[in-house]
């Protein structure tokens, strides 16, 4: 019984569709494992792209951080220049006042000359006559003479306070060069965020990375990417400003920030000049301390010192503000007063410039200059070399000349003006080919110049007031004391030929005693100015090859091969088959291991049908990146760019802060990538198109 059922057993055909179920079965397993092997492939692509991206964009995103620091730094120099320069507007006022009121009394001793004591025999005999002779006239004179008695002490009050407290010695030395020591402070702290921002640029910004995806190396991807990165980040700094982050041979973030950019340097080809020019340029088009239309600080006060903008009146008054503006100009009196204060170049001017006293008597006033000492000439961009104000007036009564008489009380443009009020030389030259209308008025005025313009100490001019002894703790080059009666207030007496002949005094021609405020080039050095300080500047000239040579003055950068110098940051990633199983465990939680889709440990299936042994190969293993690379391979591109929001015209500065970060076409920025833009855009014209197919990111 048991001999049949096992016979009928054999003979039996029901199992046999088992073996190829089997096979099915592990084919459709093969199947299913691979398409999680592939899901799992492209999803791992995706990833790793994404953590490019993100690391591209975070380089991006620092760089902008890094320029916009930079723009509000460089706003804050600005802001620190126009301060100093309102100090020294405070300045050059303050002595103005002294000199205007000494002038004043000064005017009133020249058309009294009976009040006080008469100088010279003529007067002596003079006034005794008309005291004697003319009613009342002794008592008009007596209460003349008190009158500029009561004055005069007033004046020497005033004088006595400004001596003693000597503000021009605390602001002069003080107060405005600590206004360049901040700007050194803010250029420091530029310097350490560009070296911030250059620590992450080098290392690809791995930390993004790894926060992103623990299995990914980025060392590889540093090599290449991260130098590339480097170099495009270097190359927006202009070096001559200040610095960039591979200037070695300038210091690098090292450069001392209290060094001034090279005060000698002046001509239009030399970048550090142009360096300058852009930041003095600002500055002197931001010449508002203030913001008020009038009060106490108006707005004007660096740039207009008129006697309408000095005067606080209300808005209904401003027809009078107007009038006090104009300049007075009449047969009978003539007055005007100027005031500004604004950046210059080096040697424009130079010590020696402007402290010419001697004949001719041509000192240099450059602040009104439309000729900066630069060819081609260029107006009004100056340097920042050094730092001039000027607070002119002048003062006439009457014509200048009367037929064949000399006006004492109006000076002609080519007299001394140690014989005049204020300054009356207004268009001296006319007609010449070195005229300016203002190339020769100096009184008042301070001139604070760099340590190349030879003045003493290298602390500058100042026209002011010379007394016969010098303010409480000042040391000055030389001293011109005044002479005369009033020579304690300041007051220089100049003897006056009435009567000329063909521009010669004869010997019996009766002459004049004319009082002045001896207003004189001062050099006490109170006004130092060392120059502009370093600032981090965009980098607008056109390289000759990205990361080679330095960049051409002349040429700005094409947006079509070097984005106007706007950096491009770099990420190669590369992921081994290794990396993309996510092995790690607990600690890579998140991740999503394939592990299991390998069906081993070594990710291979092997089966034997006869003597040879197949093997499947489960992991990744192909040829990706140039049939040398292993694994998953991508590149991004991030991008630092510069917007000012409507206007795309705009060009790149770090003035503005407009820097933002955008992710952009790979492709298009080839040319920033050495010799791979060269080689495609060398390509035939039918695989023009193939790179970038190739490259889709």
């Amino acid at each position: 019984m048991f001999t049949r059922v096992l016979r009928q057993s054999f003979q039996r055909q029901e199992g046999q569709a088992l073996v190829m179920a089997a096979l099915m079965v592990l084919v459709m397993s093969i199947a299913v494992i691979t398409t999680v092997n592939i899901g799992h492939t492209v999803h791992e692509r995706v990833r790793l792209q994404n953590t490019a991206d993100a690391a591209a964009y975070s380089m991006a995103a620092m760089e902008a951080r890094a320029f916009n620091f930079y723009a509000y730094a460089n706003r804050t120099q600005v802001s620190h220049y126009v301060s100093a320069m309102m100090w020294q507007s405070l300045l050059s006022l303050i002595y103005f006042a002294e000199a205007f009121v000494t002038d004043i009394y000064g005017f009133m001793r020249t058309i009294n000359p009976c009040a006080g004591d008469a100088s010279g025999p003529f007067w002596t005999v003079a006034c005794l006559a008309l005291e004697n002779l003319v009613p009342y006239l002794g008592q008009i004179l007596k209460v003349i003479d008190q009158f500029m008695n009561v004055f005069k002490q007033l004046i020497q009050g005033f004088q006595t306070v400004l001596r003693t407290l000597n503000p021009d010695k605390l602001i002069g030395r003080l107060v405005i060069p600590t206004h360049r020591v901040l700007n050194g402070v803010m250029f420091f702290a530029s310097q350490s965020v560009m070296a911030s921002t250059l620590t992450h640029v080098a290392q690809t910004t791995d930390t993004v990375i790894f926060a992103n995806d623990k299995n990914v190396d980025p060392k590889l991807g540093q090599l290449a990417a991260g130098a590339l990165s480097l170099c495009l980040f270097d190359q927006a700094h202009f070096r001559e400003a200040g610095t960039s982050p591979l200037d070695v041979d300038k210091g690098g973030v090292g450069r001392n920030p209290f060094t001034p950019i090279d005060p000698t340097k002046w001509r239009h080809a030399e970048k550090e000049a142009r360096a300058k020019r852009a930041m003095a340029t600002i500055t002197n088009g931001t010449r508002y301390g203030c913001d008020a239309g009038g009060g106490a600080c108006p707005e004007g006060f660096i740039t207009s010192r008129k006697v309408g903008d000095l005067i606080p009146l209300p808005d209904g008054l401003g027809v009078i503000r107007d009038l006090l503006n104009s300049d007075i100009d009449t047969p009978i009196f003539s007055f005007a007063k100027y005031g500004q204060t604004r950046f210059l170049t080096t040697n424009n001017p130079n010590a020696a410039k402007i402290r010419k006293v001697n004949k001719p008597y041509d000192p240099r006033n450059t602040i009104r200059d439309w000729n900066d000492g630069i060819e081609p000439t260029l107006g009004a961009l100056a340097q920042g070399d050094n730092l001039g104000s000027d607070d002119l007036y002048w003062i006439k009564f009457g014509p200048a000349n009367f037929p064949g008489l000399r006006n004492p009380l109006a000076c002609r443009d080519s007299d001394n003006p140690r014989e005049c009020w204020g300054d009356p030389r207004k268009g001296y030259k006319e007609g010449k080919s070195d005229y300016l209308t203002f190339k020769h008025p100096t009184k008042t005025s301070i001139w604070a110049m760099n340590e190349s313009e030879d003045s003493y100490e290298h602390g500058g001019v100042h026209w002011r007031v010379h007394h016969t002894t010098l303010p409480v703790g000042d040391t000055w080059k030389r001293v011109y004391s005044p002479r005369g009666p009033e020579s304690e207030i300041g007051v220089h007496r100049e003897e006056v030929c009435a009567l000329e002949i063909a521009g010669l005094c004869p010997p019996l021609a009766p002459k004049l005693d004319v009082f002045t405020a001896n207003v004189m080039p001062a050099e006490d050095g109170n006004h130092p100015w060392k120059g502009i300080v370093p600032f981090m500047h965009f980098e607008p000239g056109q390289y000759g090859d990205t990361c080679g040579g330095a960049a051409d003055a002349e040429n700005a950068a094409e947006r079509y091969k070097h984005d106007f110098n706007q950096p491009s940051t770099w990420v190669a990633l590369h992921k081994t088959p290794e990396q993309v199983t996510n092995a790690g465990g607990t600690d890579y939680a998140g991740t999503g291991s394939n592990a299991p889709a390998l069906l081993n440990d070594e990710g291979k299936v092997q089966w034997r049908f006869s003597a040879k042994t197949p093997t499947l190969e489960m992991q990744n293993k192909r040829m990706k990146f140039l049939s040398a690379i292993e694994g998953l391979n991508v590149v991004s591109r991030g991008q630092t760019y510069y917007h000012r929001p409507g206007n795309w015209a705009e060009h790149p500065n770090f003035f503005n802060p407009y820097w933002r970060p955008r992710l952009a076409s790979v492709y298009q920025g080839r040319h920033s990538m050495p010799f791979v833009g060269q080689m495609m855009d060398k390509l035939p014209g039918a695989l023009k198109d193939m790179p970038q197919k190739v490259i889709t990111h």
